[in-house]
């Protein structure tokens, strides 16, 4: 449905909606575009919301190219709801069918009008996924998360990927999986990553996969393969994963960590700790519970556009992109 939207567009021009989709909304006589500054009860920036009558994009900006895609999700609201037959369609529908429905064409529009796909795109993506997205960000006006599931979606069926955005320290910005083995989460930093990381400023990183992804448990996933590309800005890395052992994922490890503390001596796996410790990384001694740095405590600073906790790389440099 997506696709016929497009089609069938005519009160609207694409191709400076593709350029500058915020400024080609503001002063748009079909729909107004209303910056809200402040931010609902329990909402973050980011974010936006339509409303019918009148037509009306309700944006909560963000700071980086996130309002590019808000906008043009909240457009699909728009043109779904004013379609002579989809309208129609979508009201027939339960509620709670109707509303994940016309969520996800909001999103198959925004991301055929933000990013449209050649075949030499899925071709790219299906050979270097990494290096794809890296280019991909570099022409596209869209976030590097929704650039991150733009190339997850064009990626052949039953490809065996886990693809990353993350910062030069290893700290996770984005992820999703297309098999089985979970994604690393986010805002979890990973050593792995920072070195590929440090390679990646002089060249494209393609290699075993020595460290293994970490996960907050404790486990590792060894058995993979990695690619990673510097970003167009060199601030991020794209990275992508895949698992070479012969059943198509990779193996699920516990290793294991001796005390910090020279007194107590304990020798543990990962799944006894009760965590690991934010300030110095360490996994907590299940015996006497102490970390390398005998404390939790860490300073926390949160984003007033997005209300999303700075990592540990953003509060160094001060550079910081709400996704």
């Amino acid at each position: 449905m997506a696709s016929k939207l497009i089609e069938e567009c005519t009160e609207f021009d694409l191709d400076a909606l593709r350029d500058d989709p915020v400024g080609a909304l503001t002063d748009c006589e079909p729909v107004k575009l209303v910056f809200e500054e402040d931010l609902p009860s329990g909402g973050c920036g980011g974010g936006g919301y339509y409303r019918p009558d009148p037509p009306t994009i309700h944006l909560h900006p963000a700071i980086g190219r996130r309002d590019n895609f808000t906008v043009l999700h909240e457009l699909g609201h728009h043109l779904q709801q004013g379609h002579p037959e989809w309208a129609f369609v979508l009201l027939e529908l339960p509620v709670e069918r109707r509303r994940p429905i016309e969520e996800s064409v909001s999103n198959h529009f925004a991301a055929q009008v933000l990013m449209p796909i050649t075949d030499r795109d899925r071709e790219d993506a299906s050979v270097h996924p990494a290096d794809f997205m890296a280019g991909f960000y570099s022409r596209v006006n869209a976030s590097r998360s929704a650039t991150l599931i733009r190339a997850r979606e064009i990626l052949p069926a039953g490809s065996r990927w886990i693809l990353v955005v993350a910062e030069l320290d290893g700290t996770v910005i984005a992820s999703s999986s297309t098999y089985a083995d979970l994604p690393p989460a986010k805002g979890f930093r990973q050593e792995g990553f920072a070195r590929v990381a440090l390679e990646a400023l002089d060249r494209p990183v393609r290699q075993f996969f020595s460290e293994g992804l970490e996960y907050r448990t404790g486990s590792v996933l060894d058995d993979l393969y990695i690619e990673a590309a510097l970003d167009v800005s060199g601030q991020y890395v794209f990275i992508a994963l895949r698992p070479t052992s012969m059943n198509g994922q990779g193996t699920i490890t516990y290793p294991s960590h001796e005390c910090a503390d020279e007194g107590c001596g304990e020798v543990f796996v990962s799944r006894q700790s009760t965590g690991k410790c934010d300030e110095c990384g360490s996994f907590r001694c299940p015996e006497c519970h102490k970390c390398a740095c005998m404390t939790t405590s860490r300073p926390t600073t949160v984003c007033g556009q997005c209300r999303t906790m700075y990592s540990r790389a953003e509060m160094q440099t001060g550079n910081h992109e709400c996704f």
